[in-house]
């Protein structure tokens, strides 16, 4: 892992610069099809096809951050399907600020920055209303803390894909409920194509701001944000340079943290836990797939020559799933590495913990701002060029604190400063903490958001020349590295097609399933329900039979067999 920086990222390089054309031929066949549904008048199927197109350039990068075609084609459908005569709230002035705040997401959990995103915007702009439209929510819970968040503002909850209907029908919705808004800030998912077909006549839309939570990966809605809402520097330069953005629609918006208050001492929050007082404790939480092995040495691998020097150091991981590559460093470090699943109750960690380290190969910039904000110094590994620097941990209150590490070696070297240093450490975070509070806290964060809302209702609206008008693939960075670092697996188009099956007319959707038969047997046959009815109806009710016979299994003495 030493040749990380060398040899190992001109493997990577090599092979993007292999896989990324045939990527954007494989894109490039699915847009096809899409606009040929569209010339067919076939508008529902074209926008499911967009939304596998959008689907595969997320997951499989085809030298691409957007694609001024695919949007083209979600234009057109928005503009064919949806009545002109449904526009924006006649009370708004362009000359006032926005009271009525409509955000958009794909769909919120309990876990990840997106949710707690939003709902700390909400809780923090509280002189205006804030309404929530969810797309595509599934069978996933509203967490109660969003719930009341929206509710507290005097604002209202929308789940599209509760009601029968399909994208099309939903997007028109969504263009409804937005009809009364005064602004519309979308929090989508890349592959989200909804919110573009729902406000494809953009003069007769409320002012659109675009978050961009993907800034490393594709994702479509660049013609229709007024304004995109970078959450850090190397998001906006894509945007400029890959997306093509202009400067004045773009912005920084740092992530928004919650006011912190420590309320145990590292000392307390150890003992909480088990530890000693005396032991060096190191944090890391993120989600399972933003710790791959690489080059087969784990996470857990690359911190044990650093536990293998000091006893007194423990290294803590929040978020892996099944970890068992990991058993062999946990076994040298004598059980010092500590995993635990994915949780929500992480506040004693971070209380606990002396160093914070970033997730690999995939950095997780809420968490270090998180662990930061209670003064705790940051580290995270960075081998690439400056030409990457996408791939990097950078925010604003990060970007001089956080410490690079080039390599295994330097990692290692830095730590061992850090747990050797007790003056050192202790100073750095201070200065960390200090950083991340005044760019992401209160009243500070609210001037960001202000300056966001002013432009979207202020600049000059979109135009077709604004926008590129085709799709050109860049073989080079950061591009040639997405690959390795943001996609665990391969995965096929026929995957992607299957996934969305339940989106599609019946027509599609039954000759989708009799290939699907041909290849594999009969067996699949719920593939055949639309999508609203196969969440919130045949899969509620799979999980309340589970949940009967699971019962029964505790009186009766026979087994009952799950359906």
């Amino acid at each position: 892992m030493e040749t990380i920086a060398s040899d190992t990222l001109s493997l990577w390089r090599e092979e993007g610069s292999r896989l990324i054309p045939q990527n954007f031929e494989a894109f490039r066949s699915l847009v096809a099809q899409a606009r040929d549904f569209v010339q067919r008048g076939k508008y529902h199927a074209a926008a499911v096809y967009a939304e596998i197109a959008a689907l595969y350039a997320t997951e499989q990068h085809c030298g691409l951050f957007v694609s001024p075609e695919l949007e083209q084609i979600l234009l057109t459908i928005g503009r064919q399907t949806i009545p002109i005569d449904v526009t924006l709230n006649k009370n708004f002035s362009c000359n006032k600020a926005p009271r009525n705040i409509l955000h958009v997401s794909t769909a919120v959990m309990g876990i990840g920055g997106h949710s707690r995103m939003l709902w700390r915007w909400i809780g923090q702009d509280t002189e205006r209303s804030h309404s929530l439209v969810l797309t595509r929510q599934g069978l996933h819970e509203v967490p109660k803390f969003l719930k009341d968040a929206v509710n507290n503002s005097q604002g209202r909850i929308y789940v599209l894909d509760k009601s029968i209907g399909n994208l099309v029908s939903w997007a028109k919705r969504l263009r409804e409920i937005a009809a009364s808004a005064d602004l519309v800030v979308l929090h989508i998912w890349s592959y989200d194509v909804m919110p573009t077909i729902a406000f494809a006549s953009r003069d007769r839309s409320p002012p659109i701001i675009f978050v961009d939570y993907g800034d490393h990966c594709f994702w479509q809605g660049v013609s229709i944000s007024d304004v995109v809402a970078n959450l850090r520097e190397s998001g906006m330069r894509l945007s400029h340079e890959r997306r093509g953005i202009a400067s004045d629609r773009t912005a920084i918006l740092p992530i928004i943290l919650n006011p912190i208050q420590r309320m145990l001492s590292r000392a307390e929050a150890k003992r909480q836990l088990g530890f000693a007082e005396d032991s060096i404790v190191l944090l890391s939480i993120a989600r399972s797939l933003k710790y791959r092995t690489i080059d087969g040495v784990s996470f857990a691998d690359a911190h044990v020559p650093l536990l293998e020097k000091y006893d007194r150091a423990i290294l803590i991981v929040i978020g892996p799933v099944d970890p068992e590559e990991w058993s062999a460093a946990i076994q040298r470090s004598q059980g010092r590495i500590k995993v635990f699943g994915q949780r929500e109750d992480t506040a004693v960690f971070y209380q606990a913990a002396d160093i914070y380290v970033d997730s690999f190969p995939f950095v997780s910039i809420t968490s270090l701002l998180e662990a930061g904000s209670y003064g705790t110094p940051l580290v995270s590994r960075y081998p690439y060029s400056h030409a990457s620097k996408i791939l990097s941990a950078d925010a604003p209150g990060l970007t001089d604190k956080l410490i690079l590490a080039r390599n295994l070696p330097e990692y290692t070297t830095v730590l061992s400063r850090l747990v050797e240093d007790e003056e050192f450490r202790l100073s750095l975070g201070e200065a960390t903490r200090q950083t991340i509070t005044e760019r992401h806290v209160g009243s500070h964060w609210q001037c960001y958001l202000e300056d966001v809302y002013c432009r979207a209702t202020t600049v000059p609206g979109l135009t077709v020349t604004s926008l590129p008008t085709t799709d050109r693939m860049f073989v080079g960075e950061p591009d040639v590295f997405l690959q390795k670092v943001f996609s665990s697996r391969d995965i096929e188009i026929e995957e992607i097609i299957q996934s969305r099956l339940r989106l599609m007319p019946l027509k599609q959707r039954f000759y989708s399933w009799v290939e699907l038969v041909k290849q594999h047997g009969f067996g699949r046959l719920n593939v055949l329900l639309p999508e609203w009815f196969y969440w919130h109806y045949y899969r509620r009710l799979q999980k309340w039979s589970i949940s009967i016979k699971k019962q029964l299994c505790q009186y009766l003495p026979i087994q009952i067999s799950k359906p």
